[in-house]
């Protein structure tokens, strides 16, 4: 390793690890989690803008593959590991995908074993462990192990838990009360729209590959000077439950959608150019990489874990992991090899139903933040009127950031760069704030987005080199796509009511 790779990080075969940025501008590269440290090694006339990455991102809201919207600028690829002597990579061996039924119950007794020695691997010497534990299932179950290993004397330090969100969310209530049970020193981070207002700017340290919102309050927990590392279970849903964006595995779509453009804010001849590309790249690995045969809905799971996990889930991570070490559980070769083994029957909500009512201190019996009831009941009682939304970042940025995004959103600015549909994105801009959700939808998630790369684009002036005209379809996306999207907010928000 060059001696620039942090030094903390020595998961590279694992599924969940971090995935430092390095240039190409130089001979042997230097590596930070930090967008911004590797940006400044790179002389101002030699940056260039990424087109395809600025698609990608427009389309799934984060980068295909290991690009960034700088060209010189890479990520780490996905399960690789730097060769220093031959400044190459090597590629770890992605595991095998099985179709095994066994007892739900023998599952969930491997599957704690299998947690528990990787709670204690990430640990390693450290006193001072902290974890992300909201009112949800995954953390839930990294929880119950983490305190199984100080029950049994394997882990003597202190467990310090952060937690962020309203007041009067079910996520804030149900990680106080596991907390509480565990005699761990707590600690809550509010969201509001102070919080959110800062996302913008740490957005900029991960290459605003992400919408600024989903940072959370993770600077908090990263400039948290109780803990030594962090432990979290992002990846709970994905490779336990089988559940990918709340849909189930053999019913997720490719990773690269039909139509990339569906606002219509993006010049068509520029969708032309790099659609193909965009889908080489999103299964790139199918033939060169993965040595295994596998399924179609397997290959789509390898692929989300490459690209939607890695470098949505994972970049927001990164803010944490700039600062202390953090491990994500579920993600080391031998847990992602047992549950990749299990058929998907038993990747399912049945596997935590199992694995629950083995953890200390009956937190099983805490509800489950997404419904209010407990899990694996389907009976329609809610235990308490808490909210199951931790934020509302759609009001306070139609309101409360309303004047900051009409100051930092520069639409002249981005009709300049030769890329946009100016009439799409005006009329886009115009019908946004209409919206009354507290919720995020589809425009909040564009509008965050653009602002945070108009401040992008200021701090460091990309070059283009971009010259696209108009054809017919922007002219009929501009008069067609906004009204659909004005209706879509109105039954929206009734919906939501």
């Amino acid at each position: 390793m060059t001696n620039s790779w942090p030094n903390w990080i020595n998961t590279q075969d694992h599924i969940g690890s971090q995935y430092p940025y390095y240039s190409n501008h130089q001979e042997s590269p230097d590596f930070s989690l930090n967008f911004n440290e590797i940006i400044d090694t790179i002389p101002k006339a030699d940056r260039e803008l990424d087109l395809q990455s600025l698609i990608e991102i427009m389309m799934r809201s984060y980068i295909i593959g290991d690009k960034t919207l700088v060209k010189s600028i890479k990520r780490s690829p996905w399960m690789a590991q730097y060769n220093e002597g031959i400044n190459d990579w090597h590629y770890h061996d992605i595991p095998p995908h099985g179709k095994k039924v066994i007892d739900p119950q023998e599952a969930a007794i491997v599957l704690k074993k299998i947690v528990y020695e990787e709670i204690l691997s990430f640990i390693g010497n450290s006193k001072r462990v902290g974890i992300l534990l909201s009112g949800g299932m995954d953390s839930r179950i990294l929880a119950g192990v983490l305190r199984e290993t100080q029950i049994n004397k394997d882990f003597n330090g202190e467990v310090i838990v952060y937690n962020w969100g309203i007041n009067n969310s079910r996520d804030v209530w149900y990680a106080k009360k596991i907390a509480d049970k565990y005699s761990w020193h707590y600690k809550h981070f509010p969201l509001n729209p102070d919080v959110l207002k800062e996302t913008f700017y740490i957005v900029q340290k991960v290459g605003t590959e992400i919408i600024p919102y989903n940072l959370h309050a993770m600077n908090a927990v990263a400039n948290d000077t109780d803990s030594d590392i962090v432990l979290a279970g992002s990846y709970g849903d994905t490779l336990g439950r089988a559940e990918y964006n709340g849909t189930p595995l053999k019913n997720v779509p490719p990773i690269v959608f039909d139509n990339a453009n569906k606002l219509g804010i993006i010049k068509e001849k520029l969708i032309k150019e790099y659609y193909g590309n965009i889908k080489r790249d999103s299964m790139s690995y199918r033939n060169s990489i993965d040595r295994h045969s596998r399924e179609e809905y397997q290959y789509r799971e390898t692929e989300y874990q490459r690209h939607h996990s890695r470098r949505y889930l994972t970049t927001a991570m990164s803010v944490i992991a700039m600062e202390k070490p953090l491990y994500q559980l579920f993600t080391s070769p031998k847990a992602v090899s047992y549950l990749w083994d299990l058929d998907v029957s038993i990747r399912s909500d049945v596997l935590y139903e199992n694995i629950l009512p083995l953890l200390p201190g009956e937190i099983s019996q805490i509800p489950w933040a997404r419904t209010g009831k407990l899990f694996g009941d389907n009976e329609d009682i809610r235990t308490d009127n808490g909210t199951s939304a931790s934020h509302q970042y759609g009001k306070w940025l139609r309101n409360d950031l309303r004047s900051f995004i009409d100051k930092e959103m520069d639409l002249n600015l981005l009709n300049s760069l030769g890329i946009f549909n100016e009439k799409s994105l005006d009329k886009i801009y115009k019908i946004w704030p209409k919206a009354s959700s507290s919720s995020v939808n589809k425009l909040d998630s564009t509008i965050s987005w653009l602002t945070a790369f108009s401040i992008f684009m200021k701090k460091y002036n990309l070059a283009t080199n971009a010259v696209y005209g108009k054809v017919f379809k922007d002219r009929l996306n501009s008069l067609v796509i906004p009204p659909k999207y004005q209706a879509y907010q109105v039954v929206r928000d009734k919906l939501k009511k």
